[in-house]
């Protein structure tokens, strides 16, 4: 288990010493002190107290930078705060994602012993040598490496994301895929194996929406949340996933809801009745099927590789009745 000094080593490495209060790193960055405190707040971070020297000079320069930011209204104050949540909880995600990765290696070296087995080593001096080697292997290899990486990724959807904004589809294809009966399969089998079962549908998820010219929204446990350019593009991505699904014997069936229509898009996010409509879609699909509203339907009869069938209409919770149909590859077995 590190201990506190460790864990207070580490994190000087990676930030830097802290030299200010709240009030301190504020009035250094020209920034009123309620302005930054509400800024850490938005970026999903705990409050420190008032008195605590806890900020770095990095801190300082974060918020030179929002002040800036401001100053040549480059964008409103309101959707600065609205960047800093979605930043804040997108970069939560990934930093968990990363920790619970590259812990185990920093945890090894913490728990190696230093010199020849036998060897009359001193316990501080091992602690002392390893407590270096372990922040070193974070705060010079780890950090370095996965910041530009990160960066990288980030400048690639970013210009992605202003290709759709500049360039908006009146209409866009929402979908959720879900899979049937995982709770069942939960009690059934060791708990160590459901990270396994999670991670291989998440990937197959983002492999065939992405093949298809469409992006993951949501990752939600069992279900994926995903968008695509246009029906057509949005079944072949179900279709590919759903046959994913099929060939691989650890994963429960697949259902799929479609729904083409107009989508208001809030920090990063969608809603609107076209994602109410696919949500309950997928509810009324049955296991091992993909089923569609009409807007889909219609943009479908004339493709080569999909085609559909209709049913009859249903009421969808909160929407009314509907009509909807059944697709499937023109060449899948019956």
């Amino acid at each position: 288990m590190p201990t506190e000094e460790f864990l207070q080593a580490l994190e000087h490495q990676v930030l830097g010493p802290p030299c200010y209060t709240g009030a301190e790193v504020a009035a250094v960055a020209g920034m009123a002190y309620e302005d930054a405190q509400a800024l850490w707040m938005e970026l999903g971070l705990s409050p420190v107290g008032e008195d605590a020297k806890y900020f770095t000079e990095a801190d300082a320069e974060a918020l030179a930078t929002v002040r800036a930011v401001r100053e040549a209204e480059l964008v409103s104050p309101e959707m600065a705060v609205t960047m800093a949540r979605v930043l804040g909880q997108a970069l939560a995600r990934v930093a968990t994602a990363e920790a619970q990765a590259f812990a185990p290696a920093v945890a090894d070296v913490l728990a190696r012993q230093s010199g020849d087995e036998g060897a009359d080593v001193p316990a501080n001096t091992v602690e002392a040598a390893n407590t270096v080697e372990a922040t070193t292997l974070v705060a010079d290899v780890l950090v370095p490496t996965l910041e530009r990486f990160l960066s990288y990724t980030w400048r690639r959807h970013l210009m992605v994301a202003m290709r759709r904004q500049l360039d908006r589809r009146p209409t866009e294809v929402i979908g959720f895929a879900d899979l049937v009966g995982y709770t069942r399969l939960t009690a059934r089998i060791p708990e160590g194996e459901l990270p396994d079962i999670i991670t291989r549908f998440q990937h197959l998820a983002g492999l065939h929406v992405t093949r298809h010219g469409g992006r993951i929204l949501k990752l939600i446990g069992d279900a994926v949340m995903f968008a695509a350019p246009d029906p057509v593009q949005g079944t072949r991505a179900a279709l590919g996933l759903r046959a994913a699904c099929e060939d691989d014997p650890s994963l429960p069936d697949l259902r799929v809801g479609l729904a083409t229509g107009p989508l208001v898009e809030i920090e990063g996010d969608v809603y609107g009745e076209t994602v109410n409509r696919a949500s309950r879609l997928v509810e009324l699909a049955r296991p091992g099927t993909i089923v569609v509203d009409d807007d889909t339907a219609a943009e479908l009869l004339d493709d080569q590789e999909v085609s559909v069938r209709a049913l009859r209409p249903h009421k969808l919770k909160d929407i009314g009745y509907v009509r909807a149909w059944v697709a499937r590859g023109r060449h899948a077995d019956r």
